[in-house]
């Protein structure tokens, strides 16, 4: 692989042929307050129960309404889930869970806005989420891919870091580079290495960063 990219080798699968995926059995108004369990339903929010459905590592997304596409959660751990909110469980050891997660906010809209049902309500149905399709690289290719995505989405999600505007800047890095790494699905080709070396840069200016407020914190009290 070269400094700035390269090629690399991968697989189609659909997404039946490496994960179990079910809808919840729960309803809205079995929420409480201070339940023990997250409770994933329909929105960006998790609710809490005190009972829970599931235990294992799972991807969550809507299964109609305005979160269709666009609501995604990660779990690892107990919880209960909706019954119109699907959970897929990664069940083979070639695929990591954090790398489908990824791979899904970036290209499953896209995927479903072609065959979605557009009633009242927007809608998917599971025969669509079985047929996704679903590229998957070595577990080393996949491993590099998560780790740059995940540190670029912490620095996006950390509202402590940054003004507004800049928290801005990196949300469209993340998804620039989210966007290119994955890109390799239909090309073969990756800037694998180049959003790596930006994240190794990225990670040193956050850092220089907090350096420099800590020591002007330090001035202050003194």
């Amino acid at each position: 692989m070269s400094a700035g990219g390269g090629t690399i080798k991968f697989f189609w699968k659909t997404l039946c042929e490496i994960a179990d995926i079910s809808t919840g059995n729960s309803n809205t108004n079995e929420a409480v307050e201070d339940g023990k369990y997250p409770f994933f339903v329909r929105s960006q929010e998790p609710l809490r129960k005190n009972n829970y459905e599931y235990d294992e590592t799972a991807i969550i997304t809507a299964g109609d309404g305005a979160g269709v596409g666009k609501v995604y959660h990660y779990i690892e751990g107990k919880y209960a889930l909706h019954q119109r909110a699907y959970r897929i469980h990664i069940n083979t050891a070639d695929v990591l869970p954090r790398y489908y997660f990824h791979y899904m906010k970036a290209k499953f809209l896209p995927y479903i806005q072609k065959t979605m049902f557009q009633g009242s309500v927007p809608s998917i149905r599971k025969p669509m989420l079985n047929a996704f399709p679903v590229p998957v690289p070595s577990l080393e290719i996949q491993e590099r891919i998560v780790n740059v995505l995940d540190d670029f989405e912490k620095i996006c999600t950390d509202l402590k870091i940054g003004l507004p505007a800049e928290i801005e800047a990196r949300q469209k890095q993340y998804e620039y580079y989210r966007d290119k790494l994955l890109t390799f699905a239909e090309t073969g080709n990756t800037i694998l290495s180049r959003a790596e070396q930006s994240r190794a840069e990225q990670s040193r200016a956050e850092q220089s960063r907090a350096e420099q407020s800590r020591a002007e914190q330090s001035r202050a009290e003194h």
